[in-house]
């Protein structure tokens, strides 16, 4: 277990409740925007599960994912109702899905945490599960303070942190066009983060 997914076992608890007091919606209900109502998603990196309840509950079919095994159970105890809807799958390697299984997939604030050599194989495994002509929704970091030489914080998270082209070019990489974009300051106020948002239709 690497020291990233480490630290989420061990904290599952207090990050479920961190998470569950960051209203996301906006972004949420922007990426079911652009999807049929009943559309299959996959939520990869569900974290406390806030958001795959919210488009569950607005008539979505998701299932939702995350590698931590306790971070599921936090999102089961927060949201009952994703019973039957949670994998466990450990990134980076093959999701446990069909090809074209999903009308749309979202990440946020999960793929940056896969060192750099792996993200091309990432993009690969989500243009592989996902239809063509679904959509991909994720966030990133472009920047982010505090990281030591070997881009890792002081609770021992890697951090990928790229320039805006340089995630859309891993995306496009993988047949995903750039519909929507945009950089911006950390959510929460955090000095020295920024995030870069990326809504990309599969060819």
């Amino acid at each position: 277990m690497n020291s990233t997914l480490r630290y989420y076992e061990s904290n599952a608890a207090d990050v479920a409740v961190s998470y569950e007091r960051v209203d996301l919606s906006r972004v949420v209900d922007r990426f079911a925007t652009h999807l049929p109502p009943g559309a299959r998603l996959l939520d990869l990196g569900c974290g406390s599960g806030r958001d795959s309840a919210r488009l569950l509950r607005s008539g979505y079919n998701v299932t939702a994912v995350d590698g931590s095994a306790a971070m599921l159970a936090r999102a089961l105890a927060l949201h009952p109702e994703l019973a039957g809807r949670t994998v466990h799958a450990v990134l980076p390697g093959v999701l446990p899905f069909e090809a074209d299984s999903f009308d749309g997939a979202m990440s946020w604030a999960v793929i940056m945490h896969l060192r750099e050599e792996a993200l091309p194989d990432l993009f690969a495994e989500l243009a592989r599960v996902t239809k063509r002509g679904g959509l991909l929704a994720y966030s990133v970091n472009t920047a982010r303070a505090g990281l030591d030489a070997d881009l890792t914080d002081e609770r021992g998270r890697h951090f990928t942190c790229l320039a805006m082209r340089s995630w859309e070019a891993l995306h496009e990489g993988s047949g995903f066009r750039t519909v929507e974009s945009e950089e911006t300051e950390d959510i929460v106020g955090r000095s020295g983060i920024r995030w870069a948002t990326f809504f990309a239709r599969r060819d």
